[in-house]
């Protein structure tokens, strides 16, 4: 029996090509320290790995390691190219959260962060 007490999280894309897995490493609360990886498959079909906090690859200037991703959802734009959009929340007060949505494409072998997403 281990002493740890991380808890595991998956989230799985709506088409099952993308997988965020995230523990809480720190003391919990209002600011966790989340640790996410981010797997997914490349259009080659091999599976791949990103180790960085997932919004960090987006906004690599803001402090995002207390966000969970709550959701991910695929989209088809009208030229054939799939989207990633990660809804994601994190706990800023007892009973209040903060929401922010994030949006990706597989290119290569990585993530490439979409900028200037939006949802209508």
């Amino acid at each position: 029996m281990s002493d740890s007490i991380e808890t595991y999280h998956t989230i799985v894309s709506d088409d099952s090509l993308v997988t965020a897995v995230w523990h809480n490493t720190g003391e919990g609360g209002t600011a966790p320290d989340i640790d996410c990886v981010v797997k997914f498959k490349s259009e080659d079909g091999k599976l791949h790995e990103e180790h960085r906090p997932l919004l960090r690859l987006a906004h690599p200037n803001d402090d995002y390691s207390h966000h969970e991703v709550q959701k991910i959802v695929s989209l088809d734009d009208e030229y054939g190219n799939r989207s990633y959009v990660f809804f994601l929340s994190a706990k800023v007060g007892s009973n209040e959260y903060a929401h922010d949505i994030v949006a990706f494409e597989i290119a290569g072998d990585s993530l490439r962060p979409l900028y200037n997403y939006t949802i209508k």
